[in-house]
Order: structure tokens, then C-alpha cells, then sequence
């Protein structure tokens, strides 16, 4: 059914980076459309166009609505940063208004496109830690391999600016935020990476998280599931069913269960991946120098379908949970045509996101590392069982902020198993202390270097991995990063020649 903006009414739901998007994509169509924000301190940016000056001065509201205010509206187009359950949105849903996000709008335009201009081939990536990596990952490796590809969404990139480019593949990366507003969106492939607690205190309970996650697979021709994950797949019983009547039938006319398995999978367009072997997806494997299989951790390999693609030790992305980006990415890129042996040809010319297990100084062989990506439990138990294995002394945490309602008992054997001391800051600094002895309360990420400096000897790691969101002592995640980063290298007295960070987990 086609899609005209002009055949509407919108109000866009705040102003944040998504909200002015779409109000710019909007009026560039010539649509109808005043916007809402809920911020009483909103102050209008002095570098925007003149249009966009003009709709910020006319036709923004900061105070509260009324029922007039949605007279003639058809459609509200709500930014991802304000919740399903505010008031403004409850009054819009009583005066019939359809509530919807970018990227719905998207979804809708992208499928109203005519043959002269084709639709855009998307696929999605979700899950509650690595989709920025995945999303960065999987577009680099398309481009690399000749696809007209860009990534949009959740990475930084809004989709509307992406629907205007010339790719022929978006790569979006979508929050649950997001997919709480989306319903349309068809994806060549779509993966739930992982789940842990995270945004408890935005979606209530893991369940309503996890329904929010898994609406992804709604209009998704293919999934690309971690075989080893919780909560990760289209369908709770789906695999496990393929697997189950696989492994019951006998084996007859030469079919063995393993093809029976590969082809059950196969015909619910399912790619599986994971870090045990396996002879179907993707899988990791040993091999010796004559193709034999060993037990030799020197010897992994990510295979395909059991043929091998690449040695692990080629991967300069370290750590096990930066191996299932990778295949996860791989999986993605076959969905779209793209050989995995032709992909992890372009493997080593990716430069991932910064605050992401980034290494930003060595000093007296004690390593800084800054993770403050690892806003939430799994994330920072996904940097320390990545690291452990390559660090030879201890290994030191700042960590801390505000925990989101998620329960910090739960990284307690994870800090118990791998790490020394915990220094422990922000507004739920407390929960630390309360869940494990060797935590000291710091005030400020200057004092938390410091004091984690003096306790470090050669061989140590000094990890920035908070498990908390950032809010309440910085602006964003990235500053956080960037404060630590600094009062590391003021404490060291580095110079500029130093400030190259290198990367050794991202």
C-alpha cells in the first residue's frame, strides 16, 4: 500500500537528535507537522537552517497539551528517548492519534517506493550488548566486499537521513526503544545478540524487555541466532523443535541426521552461530596443519558449515565475545549475499567504535583500558571474561553510575572469579560495596585513577567497564570515557605523542 507523508497530519514527539530529524525530513516533503517537547529547559540550537529556525520558533511546544492540541493529527512520530507511558502520549492515543517511531516511518516509505527508485534492502541488529560493533562491522564489511551499504539508527546515523542516501542496504541498528514504535519494518535478516538485564526501569520487567527486543523478527525473512543464547531466538521452541526431529529420525536412504538437522534449520531460513563445533553454521573449531582437528587452543578457526574461514588468532578484535560479533556479522553479511569466505578477507581493516574495551595507555606494563560502552551488567561481564584470559596480573575495576534498576548482585561471582578490587563510584556506588567486599567508594573518577593506580603493579589492568549507565555524574557515556582517559594521562603525566589509544578489546 503506498505511503504519502502529505496525506497526513504529524506531531513529532521530542526534539532530541531523532525528533529534529524527522521534523527536517517532514517539511522537506512538504508535510504537516508541529512538534512537542518535554524538557521545560529546551533551548533552541543556534546552527540550525532557516526552516528548521522557523518551525523551532512557531510551532514547538514545551508546556502541557490538550485535546485541541491533536485536532487533525493523524499520526504521532514519538523519538525513542520518551517512554510509551507518558501523559502526552496517553492524550494522543485518546484522540485517535496512531502512535509510531522514525523508524516505522521509515519501514512505511521504504515500502511504498516506486520501481524507478526500489526499496532499500535493511537488515536489523538488536541484543543488549555489541550492536553497535555488529552494526559498524557488518556495514564495513559489505562496503568492503562492493555492497552500497550505510548504518543508521541506534549507531548515530537517523534512518529518514538514511532512506535519502543512494545505498542500496541499511544497516540499522535498533534499541528496544526504537522497536516499541515499530511494527512494518521488513528485514532481509534480523539477530537478537544477546540478552541481559538492561532499561529494567523503562520496560518494568526482563520479560516486557525482551518482548520489546524480539519484535524485530516480526517481518524478518531470516534470523541469525546465537545457538548458546537465552531469550535470543524468533520463537522460544523454534531450534529446539529443528533440533528435537533431527536428532529423532533414524537414518535412512543415506540422509544423516546432521543434513536432516541442516535442512530443518534451513527451511525456517535460520542461520545458527556459537563458540562450540558444529558441521552446520557457524561454529569454532580446531584443526591441526594437515586439516585434522586438535585440541589445541593455537589452532581455532571460525568455520562455516564445518570448512574453515579464519584463524582466531587472526582476529585482532580479542576477547570470546568479540568472536560472536564477528560471526554474528558474518551471518548477516550471507543473508545479503556476501561469502563468508570473501568477508573475513576485510576482517583486519575494521576500527571499531571508541569506549569499547579500548586500550588508552601502558604504563610500567599496567594496562588502562576504557569500556564505558559497558552501561549495563552483561556488557561488563562480557569485557572480564574477555579480558581474563589475556591478562597476567590482576585485574582492577572502575565501575559504578546509575544501575537502572538492574540487580548488581547478579555480577557478583563474575567480580568474585576475575576481579581484585573494585573501585566503585557514582549513585550506586553503594550496590557495589554491598555485593562485594573488596570495593572502595570513590567520589570522583579522579580519585578512582588514583586510587586503582597505587594499587596496580606490572602485569595489571586498570578496566573502566561501569555496568551503569552514565547520567548521573556525566553527560553521556563517550564523556565518561573521555574524563577518564584524561585524569589517566594527567596522573601519568603523558604526552600528546602518547594519546593514540590502541585498541585491544572493542
Amino acid at each position: 500500500m503506498s505511503y504519502n507523508v502529505r496525506e497526513h497530519s504529524y506531531v513529532v514527539g521530542g526534539l532530541g537528535v531523532t525528533g529534529q530529524a524527522c521534523v527536517r525530513f517532514l517539511l522537506q516533503k512538504q508535510a504537516t507537522v508541529k512538534a512537542f517537547d518535554t524538557r521545560a529547559n529546551f533551548t533552541l540550537a543556534t546552527d540550525l537552517d532557516t526552516d528548521m529556525q522557523a518551525f523551532m520558533a512557531e510551532k514547538v511546544t514545551c508546556t502541557a497539551l490538550s485535546e485541541e492540541y491533536f485536532d487533525g493529527v493523524d499520526t504521532l512520530v514519538l523519538s525513542p528517548g520518551l517512554a510509551l507511558n507518558i501523559e502526552q502520549v496517553a492524550l494522543a492515543q485518546k484522540c485517535g492519534v496512531e502512535v509510531i517511531g522514525d523508524v516505522e516511518l521509515f519501514a512505511r516509505l521504504n515500502a511504498s517506493t516506486s520501481g524507478v527508485t526500489p526499496a532499500k534492502r535493511v537488515v536489523g541488529i538488536t541484543g543488549s550488548n555489541g550492536k553497535t560493533t555488529v552494526t559498524l562491522l557488518v556495514n564495513h564489511l559489505l562496503k568492503s566486499c562492493g555492497v552500497k551499504s550505510i548504518e543508521a539508527g541506534n549507531v548515530g546515523r537517523p534512518v529518514l537521513e538514511a532512506l535519502q542516501s543512494d545505498a542500496d542496504v541499511v544497516v540499522m541498528e535498533l534499541s528496544s526503544f526504537q522497536l516499541e514504535t515499530t511494527s512494518s519494518l521488513v528485514l532481509e535478516a534480523a539477530t537478537v545478540l544477546n540478552i541481559s538485564d538492561d532499561h529494567l526501569d523503562r520496560h518494568g520487567t526482563l520479560e516486557a524487555y525482551i518482548d520489546a527486543k524480539h519484535r524485530i523478527f516480526d517481518n524478518a525473512k531470516s534470523a541469525i541466532v546465537w545457538r548458546d543464547g537465552e531469550f535470543v531466538a524468533p520463537y522460544e521452541q523454534l531450534i529446539t523443535d529443528a533440533k528435537g526431529n533431527a536428532a529423532s529420525n533414524a537414518v535412512s536412504d543415506g540422509v544423516s541426521n546432521a543434513a536432516s538437522n541442516e535442512e530443518s534449520l534451513a527451511s525456517k531460513n535460520i542461520v545458527e552461530y556459537g563458540l562450540g563445533e558444529s558441521t552446520t553454521g557457524f561454529a569454532i573449531a580446531s584443526f591441526g596443519g594437515d586439516g585434522s582437528t586438535l585440541d589445541d587452543e593455537q589452532s581455532l578457526y571460525i568455520t562455516f558449515n564445518g570448512e574453515k574461514l579464519i584463524a582466531l588468532s587472526d582476529i585482532h578484535l580479542a576477547g570470546m565475545h568479540n568472536v560472536l560479533n564477528v560471526i554474528a556479522a558474518l551471518g548477516i553479511c550471507l543473508q545479503l549475499g556476501v561469502a563468508p569466505e570473501l568477508a573475513v578477507k576485510h576482517l583486519h581493516s575494521f576500527k571499531s567504535a571508541p569506549h569499547r574495551c579500548v586500550e588508552i595507555a601502558r604504563v610500567n606494563d599496567i594496562r588502562y583500558i576504557d569500556d564505558s560502552k559497558a552501561t549495563n551488567i552483561g556488557a561488563t561481564v562480557a569485557a572480564l571474561e574477555g579480558l581474563a584470559p589475556t591478562i597476567q596480573g590482576k585485574l582492577i575495576l572502575i565501575a559504578g553510575g546509575d544501575a537502572k534498576g538492574a540487580d548488581i548482585a547478579s555480577l557478583s561471582p563474575y567480580l568474585t572469579k576475575y576481579v581484585s578490587h573494585v573501585f566503585a563510584l557514582g549513585k550506586d556506588a553503594h550496590l557495589f560495596e554491598k555485593n562485594f567486599a573488596h570495593t572502595t567508594r570513590v567520589a570522583t573518577m579522579k580519585n578512582a585513577v588514583k586510587a586503582a593506580t597505587r594499587l596496580a603493579a606490572p602485569g595489571d589492568v586498570v578496566l573502566l567497564s561501569p555496568a551503569c549507565a552514565s547520567l548521573d555524574m556525566f553527560k553521556s557515556y563517550m564523556h565518561r570515557g573521555d574524563v577518564f582517559k584524561q585524569d589517566v594521562h594527567d596522573l601519568l603525566n603523558l604526552h600528546s605523542k602518547n594519546d593514540s589509544a590502541e585498541e585491544a578489546t572493542s
